[in-house]
């Protein structure tokens, strides 16, 4: 069966990033377990982020789909970009949870005795270390805000 034209026969792209179908009533997808929206079509699952980008380009991405706010279910087409999997995870990485020494997203106690330092977080396989664990976070959202221009506009 060929998904693609099915899909663009039956399937209507919303500016505010929801699908609508033509085929079917009431057929809008369900959640994974990762949080996608998930659409069967025919027998096959199709995340909804990917047919949104078949419907506006013509054909599914070649790579993976990044997110560029994060929220999985923010389909408009203005908020996907192709990706590879290494800038993808970096993207995911940025909201982590909280540490919970710190309370700190990303900011942990490195507890190597001898060590003033003692707040640390990892950037591109570099640890940096801090007295203070607020000077730790003003640097970490410095160094993120840079590579997110970067993430960006890759293609």
């Amino acid at each position: 069966m060929n998904y693609e034209q099915y899909i663009k026969d039956n399937f209507i792209y919303n500016s505010n990033g929801t699908l609508t179908r033509t085929d079917r009533k009431n057929s809008l997808g369900s959640l994974d377990k990762d949080g996608y929206l998930i659409i069967k079509v025919k027998g096959k699952q199709f995340k909804a982020h990917r047919i949104v980008w078949l419907l506006n380009y013509g054909e599914f991405p070649k790579t993976e789909l990044d997110h560029k706010n994060r929220k999985k279910l923010d389909n408009r087409i203005e908020n996907l970009m192709e990706s590879n999997r290494i800038h993808n995870n970096r993207n995911k990485d940025i909201i982590e949870k909280p540490n919970k020494e710190t309370g700190l997203s990303g900011i942990y106690i490195d507890h190597t005795k001898g060590l003033k330092k003692k707040y640390a977080f990892k950037f591109k396989g570099k640890t940096y270390r801090f007295y203070d664990k607020y000077e730790a976070k003003k640097k970490k959202e410095e160094l993120w805000n840079g590579q997110q221009e970067c993430i960006w506009n890759i293609k």
